[in-house]
């Protein structure tokens, strides 16, 4: 088995590069194996001393991939492999059909809530960013969380605070994990900076990527020089650009190349806190709508669902976030199907995606 791996992480794109980072224990060689014998065999029946290589068994312990019980091992991260494909296929469209229903049925009034925004492009572009993105994958997890629905924090042992989720790499689960409208990629700080939301169908163009890319030594020398300066840097002098400031050719060049300005104009929505209120009213306005079926989805998938995953003891939570993923990703695509939501082009080898961004 190969494994694509996901990460939900709340710490700082600077965070090192090391032992105590998931992202790079997960990139090491040999890792794959490992996780795929835990998963075929039985939960808590294999030992470290099962293994060949101990001290990758030990590093996955360590970032808490693996857990542990009276010697034994067992997944401790959200998993899907082929044959849960079906139970996330029925739960998910299940659900999102009958959300996006209703939030169709609401057009209208997310609509004219949305046209509130003034920032020169249309309530469909609008809504993309602020419901697909900033709403669905946003403050909707901090009604989840406070509804003990879904963890969206989990500070391990190193004191890094983050989620972890792996898909088996086949062509039935990457309709899920690659496909949906629902990764949202935030190079920010405080809430401010640079925001893309899309689908994981490619390598994105965007700088928050790039600086995942540059970890595993992905980029070209060339590609390195468009993320060397400081996150800080990068959003004070794009706020100082929206200002109508001039700034520093080598800034300039960064955010062409990005495509965040091109021929003397910034070619992204800005939002700012005015933006950010409408957005809140709609977020409300949402709510309302759709937690009775988000609810009941995910204490469905807890009593009548059976994943691989439940039967290694991963924290329910823990897998009701990837499945709220799924369950808006699904809405998202049926709301651009039905005209609420503007479509966000493809680019070959990079996926659909739009940018922003916060101030």
């Amino acid at each position: 088995m190969k494994f694509n791996k996901y990460f939900f992480e709340n710490f700082s794109i600077d965070t090192p590069f090391d032992m105590k980072n998931p992202r790079y224990v997960l990139s090491l060689d040999g890792v794959d194996s490992i996780l795929e014998k835990v998963i075929v065999n039985r939960p808590y029946s294999l030992t470290i001393d099962d293994f060949d290589d101990n001290e990758l068994v030990r590093s996955l312990l360590y970032v808490e991939v693996l857990q542990q019980k009276n010697g034994k091992l067992a997944m401790s991260v959200p998993f899907f492999v082929e044959k849960d494909a079906k139970v996330l296929k029925e739960l998910s469209k299940r659900v999102a059909n009958s959300i996006a229903d209703e939030l169709l049925a609401h057009k209208e009034q997310i609509l004219s809530i949305a046209m509130c925004i003034d920032n020169n492009y249309p309530a469909e572009r609008n809504l993309y960013h602020i419901l697909c993105g900033y709403i669905f994958d946003g403050l909707m997890f901090d009604y989840l969380e406070n509804s003990e629905l879904v963890t969206t924090s989990c500070i391990h042992g190193s004191g890094l605070d983050y989620l972890v989720i792996l898909y088996e790499d086949t062509g039935t689960l990457n309709e899920y994990s690659d496909l949906l409208l629902c990764s949202y990629n935030r190079l920010t700080i405080n809430g401010k900076g640079f925001v893309s939301f899309g689908d994981s169908n490619g390598s994105r163009k965007d700088l928050y990527r790039y600086k995942r890319q540059n970890e595993l030594n992905l980029l070209s020398e060339q590609e390195r020089t468009y993320i060397c300066r400081p996150t800080e840097d990068l959003i004070e002098n794009f706020n100082r650009l929206a200002d109508g400031c001039k700034v520093d050719s080598a800034y300039m060049a960064i955010y062409e190349y990005f495509d965040y300005f091109q021929n003397g104009k910034i070619i992204v929505p800005i939002y700012n806190s005015h933006s950010h209120d409408i957005a809140n009213k709609l977020y409300e306005f949402v709510l309302g709508i759709v937690k009775e079926h988000i609810n009941n989805a995910l204490v469905a998938m807890q009593n009548e669902y059976r994943l691989s995953a439940i039967a290694h003891e991963v924290k329910v939570k823990d897998i009701a976030n990837e499945i709220y993923h799924l369950i808006f990703g699904e809405v998202n695509e049926l709301l651009i199907k039905n005209g609420l939501i503007l479509e966000p082009p493809y680019y070959q080898g990079e996926g659909r995606y739009f940018k922003s961004f916060e101030r």
